[in-house]
């Protein structure tokens, strides 16, 4: 289930992304950007590979968002008004966990990766000269 004070950071201690979809305000005022959660078949699967963690019971884990990019505006509309403590419905966990799956299959991260700032491939235009050049228009 997910955690509603992880703020900014998931459970394994890794800092959180922008997410697959972006930040999506709650009714309530709070921004989402994963809703994290695990299953059992995914911790049997993957429990052993580098983005699992122990989690309070000493259980392997390998958590994974909800808000990903298969969901449809129906299931991201019924995550974004879901009430605290409320089983996130079994289709999008389907969902959430098959597109998971599908990651940890290609040695990726179940969560959306932020790219590092690459550097602009425009050059730096020089300013012009304080200097008045004269024009060939008269």
């Amino acid at each position: 289930m997910p955690n509603k004070d992880q703020g900014m950071r998931r459970p394994d201690g890794t800092k959180k992304s922008m997410g697959y979809l972006g930040p999506i305000k709650r009714d309530d005022g709070r921004i989402m950007t994963e809703y994290s959660t695990n299953v059992e078949d995914i911790n049997k699967a993957f429990g052993d590979s580098k983005f699992s963690y122990k989690d309070s019971r000493g259980v392997r884990v390998v958590d994974f968002p909800t808000l990903v990019p298969t969901l449809d505006k129906q299931e991201v509309e019924m995550l974004r008004t879901l009430p605290d403590g409320t089983p996130i419905p079994k289709q999008i966990l389907m969902k959430a966990a098959d597109h998971a799956a599908m990651r940890l299959k290609e040695g990726k991260s179940p969560f959306f990766q932020d790219s590092p700032k690459k550097k602009s491939l425009i050059k730096k235009v020089m300013p012009e000269s304080k200097t008045k050049k004269s024009s060939l228009l008269k």
